[in-house]
């Protein structure tokens, strides 16, 4: 009985040969190797090159948009108002498509899980050719592989950032609040413009007292593009007026759980481009298939 199955190659299960030499073993064969052309597809460096800018496109899609904020109910109203107003009867459309709620819509997931599939099966694809020399401890392989892992890791970390948490307070000078989301206490203490010789602002100084456990951890300065960070919490100046004649400064926090693998992958590139670059001096010889 064991002489009457033959094997199948792609997914190592058995099957009767008269399913592989006619009735359904057409529709099997041609199957599998339609698969077998999706997944060398997939696994084509240009492939994944494409889907890697398709998922920088789609990243970057969502800083067009401004994004709803959780959990303050007066940022989520000053959202809402500033959206009517610069949108006017497109912000239901827009949000129907979900571009308000953008990195956390299926669509970017999609969009980031394709280079990271492209990426696993390209690595695969090479892997027979590649290994002989791996195992002798060939550095500037070693550095390939080690730059074509950190994709995942980048795509994982944009994901994830996509997923942090936000908060706004604010603040006029003397006045203390807590970010709830980031367990972040902060008291502003002073508000100073520089200006140009023209008299127009050329920077915004915000002097904080981080406050935590009820007692005073630290003092920063907060100025656009220059935020106070404290682990995986970032706190940005995000806005400022006057108020009956006081300086009155919004600060917005930002956890990013994408934090820690963006780190982690930066530094595995910077080794993979070491060992490339570095150890193997490089130089690439033409019989590298990578």
């Amino acid at each position: 009985m064991s002489g009457c199955w033959r094997r199948n190659e792609l997914f190592g299960l058995t099957s009767p040969p008269a399913l592989l030499a006619g009735g359904g073993g057409g529709g099997v064969r041609k199957a599998v190797e339609s698969m077998r052309r999706l997944i060398r597809l997939f696994g084509r460096p240009k492939v994944a090159a494409a889907f890697l800018l398709l998922a920088l496109g789609a990243a970057a899609l969502g800083s067009f948009f401004p994004q709803r904020p959780a959990g303050d109910p007066a940022a989520l109203a000053r959202w809402e108002e500033a959206v009517r107003a610069r949108y006017g009867v497109l912000a239901a459309p827009l949000g129907w498509l979900g571009l308000f709620r953008w990195y956390t819509s299926p669509a970017l997931w999609v969009a980031l899980a394709l280079p990271v599939l492209a990426t696993v099966l390209c690595t695969l694809n090479r892997w027979p050719a590649l290994r002989p020399r791996l195992l002798r401890r060939s550095a500037p392989h070693w550095g390939t592989l080690v730059t074509h892992l950190t994709v995942p890791l980048f795509l994982l970390a944009l994901g994830l950032s996509g997923l942090g948490r936000q908060e706004e307070m604010t603040l006029a000078i003397g006045e203390t609040g807590t970010f709830s989301t980031a367990g972040l206490a902060l008291r502003c203490d002073a508000v100073t413009l520089e200006r140009h010789s023209d008299g127009s602002v050329a920077d915004y100084r915000v002097e904080v007292t981080v406050w935590g456990d009820g007692r005073e951890v630290g003092r920063s300065t907060v100025r656009p593009n220059a935020p106070l960070t404290r682990g995986r919490v970032a706190v940005f100046l995000y806005g400022y007026t006057v108020r009956e004649g006081r300086p009155v400064v919004t600060l917005r926090a930002v956890v990013d759980p994408g934090y820690v693998p963006f780190l982690v992958g930066g530094g595995l590139f910077l080794v993979g481009l070491m060992l490339r670059w570095t150890v193997g001096n490089g130089r690439r010889k033409s019989e590298d298939p990578v």
